[in-house]
């Protein structure tokens, strides 16, 4: 029996060496794949080899510099050039002349004045006091074309007559000696309102009635120096005629007609025109309403073209209308002188060949008293 189940045994351990291991379950179906675009996680673009960076050099253009514009007064022909410096010649004439207008004495008293400031660098600082109150007093001179303003109220030096004597003194110790008495004969029309208070009308009177004892009425006098002003601006107008722009114009040769260069006309009706007004009387000049023109504050930008525009207005005693303006800057016409061709021996004459415009005055203060010394002078300024 013991030996039947050790047989048993054994045989089946060979029975179970003999046995294949057991085969493993086939792996689950792997699950369809979405159509969802929501559910498919993005892929990153494939990245390409970035190629060598290369350093290209752009040529630096320059960049062109401004050209700057023409100006229009050189572009004009050499005797338009003359003409535009005799007529601004005449205007700044004609503008003095306007002065006598405000009052007999208006240049006398801008002159002095004008004398005080010319030596204030060098007067001593206790001398100074009335400078400021002279300086401000001569800009509204000059505004005002004269001693009034606009409504006629006079013009006020505003310091005292013992601070003008101070400066005047002192200044007769800087070589500007006299000043003194000519600022004393002013005393009244620069520091008194009373007189003087309005400006002068230059109307005659009306006569006195008719009787045994009746005299004959006196009428005012035209100031001192009105004559020698009036001659001076006479004098540049007949130097722009010389000037006159000449046209085609059509004229008659022999009964035939033909095309030739002569005056304009209207240019040569204009300056005839101011040269036969400034031919009437002193007084006339003076109450005529055309009078009015001669104002470089009516004249503006051009005043020389301006002036010999509005020759008809002046001439047939038109005034202007509206407020005067304002003075402003205006360049500067500079002539250039040639010797003439047609001087004998050592006799030396010299003639108008060109103008050139220069830049305009730093102030109106600087402008004004150039233009006043131009105003006065039969002579070309040449620097």
């Amino acid at each position: 029996m013991q030996r039947r189940w050790v047989l048993a045994v054994i045989v089946s351990s060979g029975l179970l060496a003999q046995t294949p291991p057991p085969v493993p379950p086939p792996p689950a179906p792997a699950p369809a794949p979405t159509t969802d675009p929501a559910q498919v996680p993005p892929q990153a673009p494939p990245t390409e080899p970035k190629p060598a960076e290369m350093k290209v050099e752009v040529p630096v253009v320059p960049k062109p510099e401004p050209q700057p514009e023409p100006n229009a007064f050189n572009q004009l022909r050499p005797s338009q050039r003359k003409l535009a410096y005799t007529l601004q010649r005449a205007a700044l004439s004609a503008h003095e002349l306007g002065y006598y207008r405000s009052h007999p004495k208006a240049v006398e008293a801008r002159e002095a004045l004008g004398a005080l400031l010319a030596v204030k660098a060098i007067l001593p600082e206790k001398a100074s006091a009335a400078i400021p109150a002279v300086e401000a007093y001569l800009a509204k001179v000059r505004a005002q074309h004269g001693l009034y303003d606009a409504d006629g109220k006079k013009l006020l030096l505003e310091t005292t007559w013992k601070n003008l004597q101070t400066a005047a003194r002192a200044a007769a110790k800087a070589d500007a000696k006299g000043l003194e008495p000519r600022l004393a004969k002013l005393r009244g029309l620069l520091l008194d309102p009373k007189v003087d208070a309005a400006a002068p009308t230059w109307t005659a009177p009306e006569p006195p009635a008719k009787g045994k004892k009746a005299k004959a009425a006196k009428g005012p006098k035209a100031p001192e120096g009105f004559a020698n002003q009036k001659a001076i601006m006479a004098l540049w107008v007949k130097r722009a005629q010389a000037w006159i722009d000449n046209t085609r114009q059509e004229v008659d040769v022999k009964g035939e007609k033909k095309m030739r260069s002569m005056p304009d006309p209207a240019q040569t009706k204009a300056l005839n025109a101011l040269m036969i007004w400034l031919e009437n009387e002193d007084l006339d000049l003076l109450r005529d309403p055309g009078f009015s023109w001669l104002d470089l504050r009516r004249l503006g930008a051009t005043p020389g073209a301006a002036l010999m525009a509005h020759a008809n207005d002046i001439a047939t005693s038109k005034a202007p209308e509206g407020p005067a303006g304002e003075l402003t800057l205006l360049p500067t016409l500079e002539p250039v002188m040639v010797e003439s061709k047609f001087s004998k021996g050592d006799e030396k004459r010299l003639v108008l060949s060109d103008v050139k415009e220069g830049a305009p005055a730093a102030s109106l203060a600087e402008q004004m008293a150039a233009f006043e010394k131009l105003g006065r002078s039969r002579e070309f300024e040449v620097k």
